[in-house]
């Protein structure tokens, strides 16, 4: 990757900080990107274990980033009780 392209992923991460699901469609879109610069963003991603596929569909595939995914997945930890 080169120039401006080689920061898609980069801000690919800042985009997901507001919602951690995106389709490749929708990261070029939010991005004002090509497709298939949002693709390779994407994959690039997945390579890192930065998101991960979460539908098994051909098209319109929703990713997540993957540390996100893990702490939605986690059970909610109880309120501390006050001391009393």
């Amino acid at each position: 990757m080169s120039g401006a392209s080689s920061k898609v992923p980069l801000r690919l991460i800042d985009a997901l900080a507001t919602n951690p699901f995106i389709t490749i469609k929708g990261a070029a879109k939010r991005l004002k990107v090509a497709f298939t610069t949002a693709q390779r963003a994407i994959e690039k991603l997945e390579e890192e274990k930065i998101l991960k596929q979460v539908t098994d569909a051909m098209r319109e595939r929703v990713y997540c980033t993957k540390t996100l995914l893990e702490i939605l997945e986690q059970p909610a930890w109880p309120a501390p009780s006050s001391p009393g």
